[in-house]
């Protein structure tokens, strides 16, 4: 078996995964292969659109993308640094930025130094599971404990993410199949 398959919405039986599904206004592929797992799909949606919420106080959300973008690209999924360049593009960002980070510069003269910092503590928890001493040390100047914890948060849920998608073998601009005459904006 090269991947799990992915499954239609009709063939889902569990009456609350079908209702958390519904509950979004777009479908994404990756609901496809979540919904193999009912019960988590419903918890985990719930959890990864935390992720996402606008908090006063919290990680800013153009940092959250930029750090979701490059745990993609470590992760080798273009499903989401696809799907996460255009929302960080959609942000604020700019094009440039995540063709750098997909090519593998992210220390490009393109990142401010707050970005840079941001793809280097993301490096670290993806690659290293941790941080360095100097680079939690350098977040904490910058950041307090909720962003930084927000921003391992997303980091977390976007390896998983990341890696479902591959598990599925989603590319770049699968959800498209599935959300045909809808944009997409998560």
């Amino acid at each position: 078996m090269k991947q799990l398959p992915l499954l239609e919405k009709d063939a889902v039986q569990d009456q609350a995964c079908k209702e958390k599904w519904e509950s979004y206004p777009f479908d994404l592929a990756l609901f496809h292969g979540w919904a193999h797992a009912p019960d988590a799909f419903v918890t985990y949606t719930s959890f990864n659109r935390t992720v996402w919420t606008d908090q006063e106080g919290g990680m800013p959300l153009l940092l959250k993308e930029l750090a979701v973008v490059h745990t993609g690209v470590l992760c080798k999924s273009s499903y989401e640094w696809g799907n996460h360049g255009a929302g960080f593009v959609r942000r604020g960002g700019t094009q440039e930025k995540v063709d750098a980070l997909v090519a593998g510069e992210c220390q490009s003269d393109l990142f401010d130094a707050t970005e840079k910092l941001v793809l280097q503590y993301t490096t670290e928890m993806v690659v290293d599971s941790r941080p360095t001493e100097d680079t939690l040390t350098a977040m904490a100047d910058v950041f307090t404990s909720k962003q930084i914890m927000q921003l391992t948060f997303a980091i977390g849920a976007y390896i998983l993410n990341s890696l479902t998608a591959n598990l599925c073998g989603l590319e770049i601009g699968d959800d498209k199949k599935y959300n045909q005459n809808k944009e997409i904006h998560k």
